[in-house]
């Protein structure tokens, strides 16, 4: 069986309004399943992680590829696991 490993990918402050311009050009395309893709590549706040984590877990924020860079930073790679 296949290990999902979580996207840990840190974004700089210039990468993260590459990203959010990318993302809104694509919503003013309406290319709606283009948007949310692009968004996935910003990593999410703790607290919006945590919410998350409580409504999907961990396993399906990996299957969704969120990235979860931020979490483990506030949170220690612990989080990941409990």
């Amino acid at each position: 069986m296949l290990e999902l490993k979580p996207i840990l990918t840190k974004v700089t402050d210039e990468e993260y309004k590459a990203i959010s311009e990318e993302a809104m050009i694509a919503l003013e395309n309406d290319q709606s399943e283009a948007y949310y893709a692009i968004l996935k590549k910003l990593p999410l706040s703790p607290l919006e992680a945590q919410e998350l984590k409580r409504l999907i877990g961990v396993e399906g924020m990996i299957e969704e590829g969120v990235n979860l860079s931020k979490a483990v930073e506030a949170y220690g790679e612990e989080w990941l696991r409990s």
